[in-house]
Order: structure tokens, then C-alpha cells, then sequence
């Protein structure tokens, strides 16, 4: 999909009225492609940049805020916490490079975030990386009568998580895939 195919896209949604035109299957489509094209564009740019700054980046989303339009980008670095001024260094650098690279055909604002000090944990390499910290895990299925853990991450061995319990100092294991959604908790 071209550059002025995706302008055309965006001039066709924007003149029609709020809801209606994605009721056709063949636009909705088109749609939902030039979105996935968007994001692995804008994806790879990120990435570019964040590897130059000395991050990482932990997601990249378009959204939508009232009228405006977002392009939103949690970075992350693995040696630290992101600060306000790590945020603000690659906002910067990113802008320069989304202006160059004229890869977003409507206007947005561009948020550049961190991932927060109670950040979602993703995979089997969060669990390693704060080892010793405290989290809220919620499980599938229940381990041992229990659905929700919040503790201390004691252990990350192949896809076994162990997680000393804040209530009762109680050690559960449980396998990563067993888990519905987890934390960092303060």
C-alpha cells in the first residue's frame, strides 16, 4: 500500500459519518490492513531510534482521543528505570525521524511513556528481570485453591515462576502459561 493509498483511506474515513463505512466488509478491510502496515512501519522506525538512544521499546499503539489521534510509545531500558528526561530524549529524536520518513498521512500527537513502576510483566524474561521484586499474578487456573498471588518473585526456573506470598510467606509455583495477567506491585 503506497503512501497516497493510505491518504486516500484516511480522507475517505474522515468524510464519512462517525460510524458508518465499516459495516462493508472490503473497507473495513482495507482499513484494518493499513493499520497493520502503519504499525510494523512505524515498529521498525522505533526501534531504530530506541536502539541508537539505548532503549527498548515496549509498545507501540494508535489510538484515538476525542478528534486527536495518537501515536503512543512505551520505551524501556533494561538497566534502569525510563525517567522523564528519557522520555523526553526520544520524543524528540522519534518526531525528527517521523517527519523525515513522512510514514503517518493524518496528524497526530505524539505521548512517549515508560512502562511504570507497576508494569504489566509480559514474558518469561520480566519474571527473570525482577526477580526479587513484588507483583500481582492472577491465574488461570487456581494453584493450590488460589487464583491471585501478590509477593515477592523468588524464582524464574525454564517457565516455573515461584512467588514467596505477601499474606502467609508461602512459596507458589506455577507454570508461566498458567498466568492470566501480572504486575509490579509497590
Amino acid at each position: 500500500m503506497t503512501a497516497a493509498d493510505k491518504r486516500v483511506i484516511i480522507a475517505l474515513v474522515e468524510m464519512l459519518p462517525k460510524g458508518e463505512g465499516l459495516c462493508c466488509p472490503l473497507f473495513f478491510i482495507m482499513v484494518v490492513l493499513f493499520v497493520e502496515d502503519l504499525k510494523k512501519e512505524l515498529l521498525a522506525l522505533a526501534n531504530e531510534v530506541a536502539n541508537n538512544l539505548g532503549y527498548s521499546i515496549y509498545d507501540l499503539g494508535l489510538s484515538r482521543r476525542g478528534k486527536k489521534r495518537l501515536v503512543k510509545v512505551t520505551i524501556d531500558k533494561l538497566d534502569r528505570y525510563i525517567s522523564i528526561s528519557d522520555c523526553e530524549s526520544f520524543s524528540a529524536e522519534f518526531d525528527r525521524a517521523l517527519d523525515s520518513a513522512d510514514l503517518v498521512p493524518f496528524s497526530y500527537d505524539l505521548v512517549v511513556e515508560s512502562p511504570g513502576l507497576e508494569r504489566a510483566l509480559r514474558d518469561l524474561d520480566d519474571y527473570f528481570r525482577f526477580t526479587g521484586e513484588k507483583a500481582k499474578i492472577i491465574l488461570k487456573e487456581p494453584v493450590e485453591g488460589i487464583s491471585v498471588v501478590i509477593g515477592k518473585i523468588v524464582s524464574c526456573q525454564g517457565e516455573v515462576v515461584t512467588v514467596e506470598s505477601s499474606e502467609n510467606g508461602k512459596e507458589i509455583a506455577f507454570h508461566f502459561s498458567n498466568v492470566k495477567r501480572a504486575n509490579l506491585k509497590l
